[in-house]
């Protein structure tokens, strides 16, 4: 793989990421705003939404180098905002490690720009 097809897989993996994690704490506010029917229902789509967000982490993890551990920490903090049927998420939290996982990502392409 040439470098600029690498530089656009990482950008396109951790844009996904973001997206699907951005999707995931949508979800959260609304089982908190109480936009589901019912709480099977709010499962089932925090279920699918985890899906999501951890397959487009894979997708990093899965290379090993680059916002390994900050992605993680994105996952800890929606898992978080999951528990206790979703009652009580802390917003603050996941916004930093979103920010941090960002930081980290941009830090990674501009690495990769400057190389070249």
């Amino acid at each position: 793989m040439d470098d600029v097809s690498l530089y656009l897989a990482r950008r396109d993996a951790y844009a996904a990421f973001l997206a699907a994690a951005d999707a995931e704490s949508d979800v959260a506010w609304h089982r908190v705003d109480g936009r589901h029917p019912d709480e099977s229902a709010a499962v089932a789509a925090v279920d699918a939404a985890y899906a999501t967000t951890r397959g487009a982490f894979t997708l990093i993890e899965v290379e090993g180098t680059g916002p390994v551990a900050e992605g993680s920490a994105v996952l800890t903090q929606l898992a978080a905002m999951h528990k206790e049927h979703g009652s009580n998420p802390d917003w603050k939290a996941f916004e930093e490690a979103r920010e941090a996982f960002l930081l980290a990502a941009t830090g990674c392409l501009q690495a990769m720009r400057d190389d070249h």
